[in-house]
């Protein structure tokens, strides 16, 4: 048996969705199932079901986590504190961790493999970091694996609440007047993306794998520039694209998950083209 927390978000929902086709049976538990700042549906979960796996993707998103910074943290850090005990005490034999590769900050540009020196600059990286901290004493104490995900910008439909709305609209099709999508970065910064569907198959693999040799893998990403954004969005969908000024942050290198899971995700030409 599978929990996947944050089941009906962007990720979660495809998720699932692929697990249970694989033949898993799967729990998704969202905050209308089980609030992670409540002890009592944590407890009561864990008392209906007994999980081999557990994939955590609940969380606060960046924009919420400053907006109110302290549900942030009993969300994003107490919340998962608690849901670490339970797995520890029910005897789940793997943890996957949906943490984000705004450990490495979100402003200065710069290749980041998983061995960078982490420098998150706000509260939502702060947090993904300090919970994957916790995660690589586990295994020490406790015959549980972890591993933890480090996600770069997710593309694709399914996004209800974020403060990039862009990354969704870009592939549906535009009807006026609101046919301008709006970017805020510079025709050169690069952007380090992942489409929805790529990362739930990462995920996958990251339940399947018969054994984890690492504790910390940067996400699939493909590296391309607001420019391109701009001119594939207006080309396959029809959007006109507004640029700014943002540089990309960060550049993810996920050399280490293609080559120790063969992986390869899909070019954002061929995703925008098949929706």
């Amino acid at each position: 048996m599978i929990l996947v927390t944050g089941a009906g978000g962007q990720v979660g929902t495809p998720l699932v969705r692929r697990l249970r086709s694989a033949g898993h049976d799967v729990v998704p538990s969202d905050i209308g199932t089980c609030d992670l700042r409540s002890d009592r549906d944590i407890a009561r979960l864990f008392e209906q079901y007994r999980f081999s796996a557990i994939v955590h993707l609940a969380a606060v998103l960046p924009s919420a986590f400053r907006a109110d910074p302290l549900s942030g943290g009993e969300v994003n850090l107490a919340g998962t504190l608690r849901l670490l005990r339970a797995a520890v005490d029910s005897g789940v034999s793997r943890f996957v961790f949906g943490s984000s590769a705004s450990v490495y900050g979100t402003s200065e540009t710069r290749l980041c493999i998983e061995t960078s020196d982490p420098a998150p600059d706000e509260p939502y990286g702060a947090a993904k970091l300090a919970v994957e901290k916790i995660l690589e004493l586990i295994p020490a104490a406790r015959a549980m694996e972890t591993v933890s995900l480090r996600i770069a910008r997710v593309l694709g439909p399914g996004a209800h609440r974020t403060g990039s709305p862009w990354r969704s609209q870009m592939f549906e099709q535009p009807s006026p007047p609101a046919s301008l999508l709006t970017m805020l970065f510079a025709p050169h910064a690069r952007l380090s993306v992942i489409h929805v569907d790529d990362l739930a198959r990462a995920l996958q693999v990251l339940v399947e794998a018969p054994s984890l040799g690492r504790r910390i893998y940067n996400a699939p990403a493909e590296l391309v520039s607001a420019g391109e954004i701009k001119r594939l969005a207006q080309d396959i969908k029809g959007w006109q694209v507004s640029l700014g000024t943002l540089n990309g942050g960060p550049e993810i290198d996920s050399t280490r998950f293609a080559e120790d899971f063969d992986f390869v995700t899909r070019p954002l030409r061929e995703h925008l083209s098949s929706e």
